[in-house]
């Protein structure tokens, strides 16, 4: 781990100040109300864009204490810059699940998962702990970050296999979870079997068989596709 040196609450401020300045200089009216309209429903919302908010991270250090602040701001942006300005070898389980739990729109849980969750030591088991959590945005950012550390060619292990396999067979089974966790989940579904590799393809026409009938369906279709 990096050793970086404390800043003061006197400077952390300052730099708040200086970033809602910033983020007042770049709101967009339009993107704010468009957002709202797609049920973003953010305390405050400047509209600003994704592309101008890491132009506006990388004039900063990244610190952790910069990053928890910006986080404790009812504020898209601040939201936001907090997952680009933390570093991720001071990104702690407990700041992880705290994050994790304050979560409110995917649009956060996103960026939670691709700046910061998928560099946790341990990150498999992390997601598949997620999956299993009863919280509102754990399981989607567990099966999110499970989607990117597969692409990147970070694969689960027998054991992890299992695990996922017997987690995702419930879910796709139950018609009351929401839309965008059984999206999600499907992804990273369909990133697993992307190899074509036997043994997965086995494993998930067996946990089919004894699956509801959902799920058999949905599994069966896309193994078959």
């Amino acid at each position: 781990m990096m050793i970086r040196k404390e800043v003061s609450e006197q400077e952390i401020h300052q730099r708040i100040n200086n970033i809602k300045k910033r983020l007042r200089l770049s709101m967009n009216g339009v993107v704010s109300a468009h957002q709202r309209k797609q049920g973003l429903n953010y305390k405050i919302n400047f509209g600003v864009e994704v592309p101008r908010l890491k132009s506006i991270a990388e004039d900063f250090e990244k610190n952790r204490q910069l990053a928890q602040a910006l986080w404790q701001e009812n504020i898209r942006e601040c939201k936001l810059l907090a997952t680009f300005l933390m570093p991720a070898d001071e990104f702690s389980p407990y700041i992880a699940e705290q994050w994790i739990t304050q979560t409110q729109f995917t649009e956060i849980a996103d960026h939670l998962v691709m700046n910061l969750l998928i560099h946790e030591e341990d990150a498999i088991d992390k997601a598949l702990q997620r999956i299993e959590d009863g919280s509102e945005y754990a399981p989607y950012c567990g099966y999110l970050a499970l989607s990117h550390l597969m692409r990147r060619g970070r694969m689960p292990n027998e054991e992890q296999e299992n695990r996922y396999i017997r987690n995702i067979v419930e879910l796709l089974g139950k018609q009351t979870e929401s839309k965008t966790l059984r999206s999600c989940a499907y992804t990273s579904l369909m990133t697993f079997i992307s190899d074509n590799e036997d043994s997965k393809t086995e494993k998930l026409r067996n946990a089919a068989e004894s699956a509801k009938a959902e799920a058999e369906s949905i599994i069966y279709q896309l193994l078959n596709n």
